[in-house]
């Protein structure tokens, strides 16, 4: 986690875009997997960004880009993303970035990247 100044209203304005995120439910027999049938939209802010990333494991992976949700978002990996223009990207890595508000941290915003669409 890492830590911002300034509560989420101040970015409020920042946020033009709007995606959906649809839960995922289950997997089939084949590991594909299912989503809820009713989306969850976000005001958002996204980032186009074309980069190369390794995990922990080594992994190479092309990141798409980044997208902000302001708040503490319900958002996982291998839940479904609707983009503006209707890409949908696969979620690569799901962050919450906190700040102090009365000295208790509180998530700022999520971070989502994602692939290429």
């Amino acid at each position: 986690m890492s830590y911002i100044k300034g509560s989420p209203s101040e970015f409020s304005d920042d946020m033009t875009e709007t995606v959906t995120v649809f839960k995922q439910s289950t997997l089939d027999n084949y590991g594909k997997r299912a989503t809820s049938a009713s989306g969850t939209s976000f005001s958002a802010r996204v980032i186009s960004e074309i980069r190369r990333s390794r995990n922990d494991e080594g992994e190479v992976s092309i990141e798409g880009g980044r997208l902000i949700i302001l708040n503490d978002a319900d958002v996982e990996i291998g839940d479904r993303l609707v983009l503006p223009g209707n890409t949908e990207p696969m979620i690569l890595a799901v962050n919450k970035v906190t700040y102090s508000a009365s000295g208790t941290p509180t998530v700022h915003h999520t971070l989502v990247t994602f692939g290429r669409g």
